[in-house]
This record gives C-alpha cells, sequence and structure tokens, in this order.
C-alpha cells in the first residue's frame, strides 16, 4: 500500500511538472529576422525596437456587429509600438504601443487608451498570436451617441503571419467599454489586413528562443 501511495504521489509531481515545463515553452517566443528554430542570438530583435503596422493599401478597416452587418469603415489606421520585453525561453514578447490613429473613418475616431501588446508563437509555425496585455481602447459617435470599443488584457487581436514583410490579420471580437452610449452594442468585429512597416525590409519571424 505504501508503495503505491508513493508512487501515486510521484505521477502527480511528474504531471505538475510536465504541466509547468509546458506552460513555460508555450510562452517562449522571440521575433526573429530569420526562420531558424531557435533563433539565432544575432538575428534577435532587441528590446527598443519600433514595430508598427499600417492598414494595406486599397484596404478597409471593417467595424461589424456579430450580426455581420458594417457599422463603420477605415481606410488607414496605423499601430506604433516598441518592443519592450525581447522574449526568452521562459517569457514571451511584450511592446508598449506609441501611437494608435485612425484616418478616413466614416466617423471621427479617437485613441482613448494606448496599452500594449504580447506576442504568442504559433506551435509548428513561424506566426504568432498577437494579443492586448493591457487594455486598448477607442472612440467615435454615430450620431446616436459616443461609442467606446477596444480589448482588455489577455484578448487576442489578431494573427502576424511570417514574411518580409509580415502581416497582420484582424477577426477580432471588441467588447464596448465604460463610457458607451445605450445604443452601442456590446460586442462587435473588427475586421482588416495589416502589413508590418517598421523594422523596414526585415523578415519578422515568431520564434522559441
Amino acid at each position: 500500500m505504501k508503495h503505491l501511495k508513493k508512487l501515486g504521489l510521484a505521477v502527480i509531481a511528474a504531471t505538475a511538472l510536465m504541466a509547468f515545463a509546458g506552460a513555460s515553452s508555450a510562452s517562449a517566443t522571440v521575433l526573429c529576422s530569420t526562420t531558424a528554430e531557435p533563433c539565432p542570438a544575432g538575428q534577435k530583435w532587441p528590446a527598443a525596437t519600433s514595430l508598427d503596422f499600417s492598414l494595406e493599401s486599397g484596404t478597409s478597416l471593417l467595424w461589424q456587429d456579430t450580426a455581420g452587418n458594417t457599422l463603420e469603415t477605415c481606410r488607414a489606421v496605423t499601430l506604433s509600438a516598441e518592443i519592450t520585453e525581447a522574449g526568452s525561453s521562459t517569457a514571451t514578447v511584450k511592446a508598449k504601443n506609441k501611437a494608435l490613429t485612425w484616418n478616413e473613418c466614416t466617423w471621427a475616431d479617437k485613441t482613448v487608451v494606448l496599452g500594449g501588446l504580447e506576442i504568442h508563437k504559433i506551435s509548428g509555425t513561424s506566426n504568432g498570436t498577437l494579443t492586448a496585455s493591457e487594455e486598448i481602447s477607442w472612440t467615435f459617435d454615430d450620431g446616436l451617441g459616443s461609442c467606446v470599443y477596444g480589448w482588455t488584457a489577455g484578448n487576442d487581436i489578431g494573427t502576424i503571419t511570417e514574411g518580409k514583410p509580415a502581416t497582420l490579420d484582424l477577426n477580432s471580437l471588441i467588447h464596448k467599454l465604460s463610457g458607451s452610449g445605450v445604443f452601442c452594442p456590446e460586442t462587435a468585429k473588427l475586421i482588416g489586413s495589416f502589413t508590418v512597416t517598421a523594422p523596414a525590409s526585415t523578415t519578422l519571424a515568431v520564434e522559441s528562443s
């Protein structure tokens, strides 16, 4: 009986260790200038590197309700960030947003909270999931009242696809936040395609360290 009890405890300990190891490896992400795993030391993007996205030329960013009706379009949107944590074998890449601009939109949009980003590697690829590390929000007035929308910490924003330049595809759920009028839908979708514009002329691959 004692042997069985010890064996059971050993199995539990091993399972916990494996879960911890899995969680650590899942969060291990760096941005790399080549598709190699692990990323060579000289190819890792360091902290203080700019990471900028611009809406693809000739396309529009669509705000849609959950039924698929378009609420607003924007034809010129940019997001500028700076890497604050380069990532490692146990940590993921983090960035602080410096500017989020909205132009050529149906309504006058204005950023409320810039917030920050995290990038998590998608297993088996050189792509990554872009996630809000803290609130990112903006407001607009559609004539019926002011609406505030955005992502809160942990919400996925879109998928970064490796390339030179890399791309960011959004098909993301956004939420009504504090300060919104009663006529603003509780949730909506943001759909659009962006290109990584900085660093320029450089491959962006999401790899492990």
